[in-house]
């Protein structure tokens, strides 16, 4: 089982607002969603490298973690993974050049199963202001293959009504 493509980079982004409120309940009990979420995509630059076949085994990461007046090093103590679906784009765009959204569909080759693993704790204590970093950077796996979207397209629905 291998990686099914070479990735070159990647990132990562909010895109349901239950599992952007979820984590931003774990995150900012008092704010969960922030006013940007509806306006623009919300997501963060991962760490390639990191990205490894499903079934890979996921070392459990240390940093540092908030336990009182000052933070301490040490293993997380709360590993945590989400299912994902990610996106495999093909042709890409030339730097500087938006895709617009009427052609981004072209650019997109398939989709994997994703498991974007997490330490919540060391995530809690580094996320602010900046966002996601070592919390978020040790692990990434990806199912050893990719649906296309061809495949797919005899199970495409509407989109469910937004308010």
């Amino acid at each position: 089982m291998l990686l099914p493509v070479a990735v070159g980079d990647y990132s990562d982004f909010y895109t349901g607002i239950h599992h952007a409120a979820n984590i931003g309940r774990l995150l900012r009990p008092d704010n969960p969603l922030l006013p940007n979420y509806k306006w623009l995509p919300i997501g963060y630059h991962g760490r390639a490298s990191s990205i490894v076949v499903s079934g890979t085994p996921v070392t459990r990461p240390s940093g540092q973690l908030k336990t009182g007046d000052q933070p301490v090093f040490g293993p997380t103590g709360r590993l945590d993974y989400e299912a994902e679906l990610g996106f495999v784009v093909g042709s890409g765009n030339r730097l500087g050049r938006p895709i617009s959204i009427g052609d981004a569909l072209e650019h997109i080759f398939g989709v994997v199963l994703l498991n974007d693993w997490s330490a919540r704790d060391i995530q809690a204590w580094e996320y602010q202001p900046l966002g996601p970093f070592l919390a978020k950077s040790f692990a990434t796996t990806i199912s050893p293959w990719i649906v296309t979207l061809e495949a797919l397209a005899p199970f495409r629905c509407p989109a469910f009504a937004r308010g």
